[in-house]
């Protein structure tokens, strides 16, 4: 769905330049402060999440939390990629326990080296973080992003020439479906980050792949690391860029509310004509479950010339006579031929990057499959009536059991008793996608 609100920072907002020293208490709680709201703090209150690599930047975010507040779970990734990994991640649970932070090992399966390694490993560590966050009850987590990791994010889109959307780097806050990441320390230099590490005695774990030249971001550090005088207009250039698709988001929403309504099974209906190709390519991301937009000439001759048509793993059609009574011109529909083959139904599982399934404790999912509807001939009950098309029936979520469809939660559709209490949560984008908050 579309970007709604962003908070930037690039200084120090408590005061004081962010390049030398070491980053204290209070200075990270007037930091925090302004990245709010936050639940309270307490022993019987959701803790706040904070993602932690054991290197210095997100161990030195786990060390300030703590001081922050009281109710704080570190989640270590293990991407499983060296042979060192899995030792590393238990060191660095050993010094979060002896800062008294509670922590888990979320061990990633099937990344192997190879191209789009780092796309890949994004994708897999985000979906591993939501999913511990939802176990925990964790509404906002903490990433460890500094100034020089935007700096970098910058210079790398420029180099793909990015549209403005993506020179706005990234967001303090932003949001996937069903939880707040928060980056407090964008306007914080590494050095200052390590200093504080230092200052505390608390040693980090350095990660060599961090300076592999193959990669790109690697080759980039480096070069603003022989130039450093460049971070700062990088950093400037992308709150710019910030305050302005600040500016494209409110008008974007606003022309959302008035003319879309998302129906639970995953689709949008229209009420006009699409004719802004920013808001219609940010639909089509959410209908689709993609972490992108689609083409942007693509997306633009389509709202100049409105017509059914297949484009991002979407489908636009015209909406039928019983739709347009109802006030709804056009259907953005999910792209059958697109969709994710079925998987096997467990809590907290993804279909399609967009459905999440949940399900009571002991709720028996042997056997059973997570995928789409097909016709609603096999699934609907005698004299079940819908105002949606066919084609947009058969790309509903369902539960599958040896070979035919027992349930479609989002229809209210149940025929296998002891499935009854499992349900489908819509969540856009809920594998690796953001869309930021500003």
């Amino acid at each position: 769905m579309p970007d709604a609100t962003d908070i930037r920072l690039t200084g120090d907002p408590a005061g004081g330049p962010t390049r030398s020293g070491v980053l204290d208490d209070a200075r990270f709680a007037a930091i925090m402060a302004g990245l709010g709201p936050w639940l309270p703090d307490g022993p019987d209150m959701p803790p706040v999440g904070v993602a932690v690599s054991g290197g210095a930047d997100s161990l030195c975010l786990a060390y300030l939390a703590a001081r922050w507040r009281r109710a704080v779970r570190a989640l270590i990734v293990d991407h499983g990629l060296r042979p060192a990994a899995a030792a590393e991640a238990a060191l660095t649970r050993r010094r979060l326990h002896a800062l008294g932070i509670p922590a888990d090992i979320l061990v990633l399966d099937g990344l192997r080296p190879g191209p789009g390694l780092a796309d890949r490993a994004r994708r897999a560590r985000y979906a591993a973080l939501a999913r511990a966050c939802r176990r925990a009850g964790i509404v906002d987590l903490l990433l460890g992003h500094h100034a020089g990791d935007q700096a970098e994010t910058i210079a790398i889109r420029r180099r793909a020439a990015s549209g403005p959307d993506g020179l706005a780097g990234m967001a303090s806050v932003s949001f996937t479906a069903d939880l707040r990441l928060v980056r407090p320390l964008l306007g914080v230099d590494r050095d200052r980050l390590r200093a504080t590490l230092r200052r505390a005695g608390l040693a980090w774990v350095e990660d060599p792949s961090n300076a592999d030249p193959r990669a790109e971001r690697a080759r980039v550090r480096a070069a603003l690391d022989d130039d450093p005088a460049a971070r700062g207009p990088l950093r400037a250039a992308a709150s710019r860029a910030g305050a302005a698709r600040m500016d494209r988001d409110a008008r974007q929403a606003a022309l959302l509310a008035r003319n879309v309504t998302m129906a639970e099974g995953g689709w949008v209906a229209l009420a006009d004509d699409p004719t802004c190709p920013r808001a219609l390519a940010f639909l089509m991301r959410a209908v689709s479950g993609s972490d992108y937009l689609p083409p942007s000439r693509a997306v633009a001759a389509l709202c100049a010339a409105p017509r059914p048509a297949t484009l991002g793993g979407t489908c636009l059609m015209a909406a039928g006579p019983a739709l347009k009574r109802a006030g709804h011109r056009w259907l953005l529909l999910r792209e059958e031929a697109a969709m994710q083959p079925p998987v096997v139904a467990r809590p907290d599982c993804v279909w399609d990057g967009r459905f999440v399934l949940s399900a009571p404790a002991g709720t028996n999912l042997d056997g059973v499959t997570l995928g789409a509807a097909g016709p609603s001939g096999a699934w609907a009950p005698p004299g079940w009536r819908t105002q949606w098309p066919a084609r947009a029936l058969r790309t509903l979520p369902a539960l599958h059991r040896a070979g035919r469809v027992v349930a479609v939660p989002t229809m209210g559709i149940c025929h296998a008793a002891d499935l009854a209490g499992v349900a489908l949560m819509l969540t856009p984008g809920a594998v690796a996608a953001e869309t930021a908050r500003f």
